[in-house]
């Protein structure tokens, strides 16, 4: 049974006395997007999470110094904060200072690979809660390093329905189709959709769902239904159509268009009752969280207790103050009943209070409010909603004693957020195209493009070429929009653990051949998100298209060795056509490989090279003596001593085993894949520890369509 690490010491180091370790295993450099955000995140919320080193030699001062294995990201920001003036150079950092019992590659390794990203959906929930609780877009992004589109994004994602955010919290949905469902802000539209394509063999995709809730028919359960009403809407000429098959049986109506005129026209007299009272009063059928985001906010003034209601307060707190200080042993029943009671009466009476508030004429006669639908199908008003334009200026502070108190409250406003209008949507308004239209053009006009790629060889290699050469030789991470729907990335040449490892080099030598890049044509890729970039590299010669396409290619090989269960034959028949000389190419050595390979095996690998004699007069060696005799024999240069010149030939020709074409090649039988493969692919691909980068440039769903006078907020 394996036992446990033992347990490390936490304590505090001052920051200049932290280096990085040579051990840690991090050498791909992170995003510029993904350091900015752990920098705003520490400045903001400071060290959330110990760095993990080793003790090191001390500084020629004496001063102690320690060794940074997990944590190289966090100790680069704190380095920049400090460099900047924000934090002191001996300020101090928790530490878990690791014992020898573990390797150091090892626990660097581990802090690595062992980690979860946070899942979207957790983002919106955080977001949302620190939105309601006052904080502006702009202060969300400051905190948290992260763009302020990505968590405009997360917020509209705020729209789905619980159930359909559990849905894709339990991967049953991918991003664009929650984003599709976030299309309409009405609950039971969507429920209603989610019904239909939940019960399918595969999972619902955006386009599904985006074409059923824009052009198909509406649930009567639909808020909008509901509040239109059905005798109303049949008085109207609409029609219906009642499903029998679905779990429960649905009335859908079908003509959409019918039902949301006329639920615009009751929200637009609505409206005009109340329009005397704001400044403007608009209906919307529906209002997401963008669209008032946009819009700054007055709040009423808060109601203030009266005498008898504030002696109340204090005299229900006093009783609440001395029951909790009861002593356990005489605590009862009784008293834990008259605690309740006392808060459920505090609770009451701020009920109260809260619902006198107001706002002044003057509020009245700056903001104005929405007229719409509540997701239960009722009317709903949100009131205090302020135009940019008409936002009053923040007052400044005056600390004489003689100054007047400002006529408005500043803690009463809320500023708009930054507005960015989304570019998807202004090119469709610009083209005068609706997104359903935009949906089935788009399709028509691909289908169109493809059947004529298909015959135009140079135009698809142009493509493929340049997509593959840009993401595999951009470095670090440089997320560009692609034209096709193929990825491409560059394997590593080394296994994980040996990222750090000196050594390796001299055994891998062509990895420096692969690490030159000075043969190949690049100054079309000095910026890969130029427009012109495209062109630039169909501008190239096809020899040097041909060159930059064989050298991405390689670099993104997948690892295999031709023994190996799951080893593809498409791999063994490209590496026998290369026709390569792997015993020139690896010269095995007593460290890399031979003490690492049994004694049983050295001695048969021996006998197949340098023959039976040399066989007989080292097999009683010890295995590490043994490993050094091997090292010697197969080494290039003059035949070594006790080494016939025919068995040196054979050595000099020898490549360990799986690096010849289909060497030792088992077929997997037909179908059958190997799962340890996939595992240890997975692995990998974990293993480089990246974040998930949010893609900012996915179209994000469309909002409804809005009066001209907010689109103009916009």
């Amino acid at each position: 049974m394996a036992t446990p690490a033992s347990v490390a010491v936490i304590q505090t180091v001052p920051l200049s006395h932290l280096f990085l370790a040579p051990e840690n295993v991090r050498a791909t450099p992170p995003g510029k997007n993904a350091q900015a955000e752990l920098k705003a995140s520490v400045f903001n919320h400071g060290l959330l999470e110990n760095l993990v080193v080793r003790e090191a030699d001390p500084d020629d001062n004496g001063n102690p110094r320690f060794a940074v294995l997990g944590g190289g990201r966090r100790l680069t920001v704190l380095q920049e904060l400090a460099s900047e003036g924000e934090y002191p150079a001996d300020h101090p950092i928790p530490c878990i200072v690791t014992t020898a019992d573990t390797p150091a590659e090892e626990i660097s390794l581990a802090e690595n690979v062992v980690r979860l990203a946070m899942h979207p959906a957790d983002q919106v929930s955080a977001f949302s809660r620190l939105l309601d609780a006052g904080a502006s877009v702009a202060e969300v992004t400051t905190r948290f390093g992260v763009s302020q589109r990505l968590v405009k994004q997360r917020m509209r994602l705020g729209n789905a329905a619980p159930e359909i955010i559990q849905a894709f919290r339990d991967n049953r949905i991918d991003m664009d189709t929650l984003q599709a469902f976030s299309l309409t802000t009405d609950h039971a539209r969507q429920m209603a959709v989610w019904e239909q394509l939940s019960g399918l063999s595969y999972r619902p995709n955006a386009y599904q769902v985006s074409r059923m809730l824009t052009s198909e028919r509406v649930p009567s359960g639909a808020a909008i239904a509901q509040f239109v009403g059905i005798n109303a809407y049949k008085a109207a000429g609409g029609t219906f159509l009642r499903d029998l098959f679905s779990t429960r049986a649905t009335t859908w109506l079908d003509n959409p268009d019918l039902l949301n005129e006329l639920a615009m026209a009751k929200l637009t007299d609505e409206a005009e009752k109340i329009s005397g009272d704001w400044k403007w009063a608009v209906p919307m059928v529906e209002v997401e969280w963008g669209t008032t985001a946009q819009l700054g906010r007055v709040y009423p003034v808060p109601g203030e207790p009266t005498e008898d209601e504030q002696k109340a307060i204090d005299a229900h707190r006093e009783r609440i103050a001395r029951i909790e200080d009861t002593a356990e042993e005489d605590w009862t029943e009784e008293l834990g009943q008259e605690h309740a009671a006392a808060h459920s009466e505090i609770a009451r009476i701020d009920g109260e209070v809260a619902s006198r508030a107001a706002y002044t004429d003057e509020d009245r006669a700056t903001a104005g409010c929405i007229v719409t639908i509540d997701r239960d199908g009722s009317l709903r008003i949100l009131t205090g909603l302020i135009h940019p334009d008409d936002m009053p200026e923040k007052p400044e502070e005056d600390t004489s004693s003689t100054a007047e108190p400002p006529v408005q409250d500043p803690d009463r406003y809320r500023a708009p957020a930054d507005r960015s209008p989304d570019p998807h949507a202004a090119a469709r308004k610009a083209a005068g195209i609706g997104i359903g239209l935009a949906d089935d053009m788009r399709a028509i006009r691909t289908t169109i493009v493809k059947a004529h790629l298909q015959k135009d060889f140079d135009a698809a290699f142009d493509l493929l070429a340049f997509q593959m050469v840009r993401a595999v030789f951009t470095e670090g991470y440089n997320y560009q929009p692609t034209s096709l729907d193929i990825s491409f990335s560059r394997t590593q040449t080394r296994p994980v653990i040996r990222v750090n490892d000196r050594d390796f080099d001299a055994w891998n030598p062509n990895e420096s051949e692969l690490d030159d890049l000075s043969d190949l044509p690049f100054d079309w890729l000095e910026d890969p998100s130029d427009p012109g970039c495209f062109e630039a590299f169909r501008a190239l010669s096809m020899d040097d298209k041909q060159k930059l396409f064989a050298a991405a290619v390689a670099r993104t090989l997948k690892g295999q060795l031709a023994f190996e269960h799951a080893a593809l034959p498409e791999f063994e028949s490209t590496v026998a056509r290369l026709d390569i000389d792997f015993a020139s190419q690896i010269h095995p050595t007593a460290d890399m490989f031979w003490s690492r390979v049994n004694k049983s095996q050295l001695l048969d690998i021996a006998g197949e090279t340098l023959g039976a004699d040399w066989v007989v007069s080292h097999s009683k060696q010890k295995k590490t003596e043994l490993a050094s005799a091997m090292e010697r024999a197969f080494a290039a240069g003059e035949v070594p001593l006790g080494v016939t010149p025919a068995g040196h030939a054979a050595a000099l020709a020898w490549a360990p085993p799986g690096f010849a074409a289909f060497n030792n090649l088992v077929d997997p039988p037909a179908g059958q894949q190997d799962s340890d493969d996939a595992s240890e692919a997975s692995t990998a691909s974990e293993a480089t520890d990246m974040p998930e980068p949010a893609n900012d440039d996915t179209e994000a769903a469309p909002a409804p369509e809005v009066p001209e006078f907010l689109r103009n907020v916009s």
